[in-house]
C-alpha cells in the first residue's frame, strides 16, 4: 500500500525540471528576438547562469537574419529534459515507500 507521500519526490523533480525548462526557454527566446537589457531580462540571464555554464561553448550560436539562436542553450534544454524524464521513470520503477 502506498503512503500518502509516496509520490512526493517525483513531483518535486517534475516541478524542478519544469522550472529549468521554462527559464532556459525564456533565455533562448529573449536572445533570439534581441530583447533589450531590462530588469526582467537580467533576472532571466542570472537564473540561467548556473544552468547553462556547463554547456557554454558546446556549439557556436547560429545567426538567422540577425536573430541569434543559442544552440548550447537548446542542447542544455534537451539534456535537462532527458535527465528529468529519466529520473521520473526510475523513481516510478523503484516505487519508493
Amino acid at each position: 500500500m502506498k503512503g500518502k507521500n509516496s509520490g512526493t519526490l517525483p513531483k518535486v523533480i517534475s516541478i524542478l525540471v519544469t522550472y529549468v525548462q521554462i527559464v532556459i526557454a525564456l533565455k533562448i527566446l529573449l536572445q533570439f528576438f534581441g530583447a533589450n537589457a531590462t530588469p526582467f531580462v537580467g533576472l532571466i540571464n542570472s537564473l540561467n547562469e548556473p544552468l547553462l555554464q556547463p554547456f557554454a561553448g558546446t556549439f557556436q550560436p547560429v545567426v538567422l537574419d540577425g536573430h541569434v539562436l543559442n544552440l548550447s542553450a537548446v542542447f542544455a534544454l534537451i539534456v535537462y529534459s532527458v535527465i528529468g524524464f529519466g529520473l521520473q521513470k526510475i523513481l516510478g520503477l523503484i516505487k519508493l515507500k
